[in-house]
């Protein structure tokens, strides 16, 4: 399955991460990337970087969707100064964004992430991070993150909590629900895939790809209706799906069996979640 080939792909990618650099195309310098794939980065700079243009390198070549124009697109981009090898600080540097994949969500790096892989690794090199300096250049670290769960499929368990729809691989990797699985008893949570990625605290800032339907399997509300990822504050959620995601980890898909008491008091509802990042607390 895709999920599984993302899972240890990911495995691979960490190991060539860790320490992952590239030749300045004058030669000049090196860059090496010290950090996993997603999470936060430094840099080390051999030599002197120098360039005339903006110049992209393909650190890892990822294996999931294409970022398009004007998709959803998550990421996590930071930048340093080639002086120094330190982070620049402002405009989300470091940060966990989830944008348009456009100019006016990405601005200068649209044309940089703008038909790459989702798993993808890149260093930027733009020139002119100060004014009338040649010798400062800026360094981007680009992570373009999965919009889709990405870990180790799980086996359901045998027997199902009561109420656990069944659930199909839908068109773009994302969950079909194609039968209701009935009454949901009390809380339960099923794991379909588990992530790597930190964990879930209470009151984070998620982004997420979800489906919701009730106990016959009538779909409530999705994502996967071409919308793609949104950012949900955790504390806006009803409490049973609160509860469910908290300590899971970034990368998993989960399945959430909340009873009518934790869902609002609308009935009994059943939440397939893909949890693809934690949106605030990530800047070093």
């Amino acid at each position: 399955m895709m999920i599984a080939r993302h899972r240890f792909l990911a495995i691979l990618a960490v190991c060539m991460m860790v320490l992952s650099g590239c030749q300045s195309p004058k030669g000049e310098g090196s860059v090496r990337v010290t950090g996993d794939f997603g999470a936060p980065v430094s840099i080390t700079i051999d030599g002197t970087i120098a360039v005339k243009a903006v110049t992209t390198v393909v650190i890892t070549q990822g294996d999931g969707q294409e970022v398009t124009e004007d998709s959803p697109v998550l990421l996590r981009a930071t930048s340093f100064d080639s002086r120094s090898g330190r982070v620049v600080s402002g405009y989300e540097t470091g940060t966990v964004r989830l944008t348009t994949a456009n100019k006016q969500g990405l601005g200068d790096l649209a044309d940089q992430v703008i038909g790459r892989s989702e798993g993808s690794r890149l260093i930027v090199e733009r020139p002119g991070l100060v004014r009338d300096d040649e010798s400062a250049v800026e360094i981007v670290v680009v992570d373009v993150l999965y919009t889709t769960a990405y870990g180790e499929v799980e086996e359901l368990p045998d027997p199902a909590p009561s109420g656990m729809p069944t659930i199909e691989r839908g068109d773009g990797g994302g969950p079909a629900i194609t039968a209701g699985g009935g009454e949901v008893p009390e809380l339960s949570v099923v794991r379909v895939v588990t992530g790597t990625g930190s964990q879930v605290s209470v009151g984070d800032e998620l982004a997420l790809q979800y489906s919701v339907v009730d106990g016959n399997g009538t779909l409530i509300d999705t994502t996967w209706n071409g919308t793609g990822p949104v950012a949900v504050d955790l504390n806006s959620v009803m409490e049973g799906l609160q509860t469910g995601l908290v300590d899971q980890r970034v990368g998993s898909r989960v399945v959430v069996l909340i009873p009518s008491s934790l869902a609002a008091g609308e009935g009994d509802r059943v939440a397939v979640v893909d949890i693809l990042a934690v949106l605030d607390g990530d800047a070093e």
